[in-house]
């Protein structure tokens, strides 16, 4: 992924490209590798989900750092380390929910091909309704939106052109007299606010607990 966004530059032919990273990178590592593990009888499914959730922290956590290492700095997102490990917590949530809805799945649907196939087959028939409804339980729409807050808040971009030849500014901020562009205009753009990190932080807890709280009574009731 670093070697496909290489180096990209706080310019404005290059803002997209940011957006495209930081979407592809979350998205990415939620595709988990699973395991299946078959029922032995040896431990209650609460001994199972309690011990796989704390267990799994470690390494998706590991996983996270590492891809961050090596991805964040490759395509020239802000050096800043606070900023760095904002998008590390991030990247960390984001496969804390992916692993929370996966053992859930996994526990209604043993069979995980049959899983995704019916998935896929009742969300290309949802209307309009429930597809914008399940957009506020997405747990990606709000990694998405915290990396692009922590992302696009205090950078500045500079314009297409330059002051003497006339400037082509695709976000108006409070800079474009001056060729550039605030980052909070591209936020605005997407109607992202930068006043809700705790919220969907809150929100992200919230949904994996009751992936967790799902896929435990899925396994009680199968046992």
């Amino acid at each position: 992924m670093g070697t496909v966004w290489l180096r990209l530059s706080p310019v404005q032919k290059d803002i997209q490209s940011f957006v495209n990273a930081l979407f592809f990178g979350s998205a990415f590592l939620s595709f988990m590798a699973v395991a299946y593990e078959g029922a032995n009888g040896l431990y209650e499914p609460l001994a199972f989900v309690v011990s796989n959730f704390l267990i799994g922290l470690l390494f998706l956590f590991l996983i996270s750092i590492l891809f961050a290492s090596v991805t964040y700095g490759l395509v020239g997102f802000r050096s800043d380390a606070i900023a760095f490990f904002i998008h590390v917590i991030w990247l960390f949530q984001d496969l804390v929910a992916a692993e929370s809805l996966i053992v859930l799945v996994a526990s209604l649907l043993p069979n995980f091909i049959v899983a995704l196939t019916l998935v896929a087959f009742v969300n290309a028939r949802l209307n309009v309704f429930w597809r914008y409804a399940f957009h506020y339980i997405d747990y990606q729409s709000y990694v998405f939106r915290g990396m692009m807050v922590n992302e696009f808040t205090g950078r500045v971009y500079q314009c297409a052109g330059d002051i003497g030849f006339g400037c082509s500014c695709a976000y108006e901020s409070d800079l474009s007299d001056q060729c550039k562009i605030d980052g909070r205009a591209v936020l605005g753009y997407y109607s992202y606010a930068t006043n809700r990190l705790d919220t969907s932080i809150g929100i992200m807890i919230g949904i994996v607990a009751v992936y967790r709280l799902l896929g435990y009574l899925a396994l009680r009731f199968r046992k």
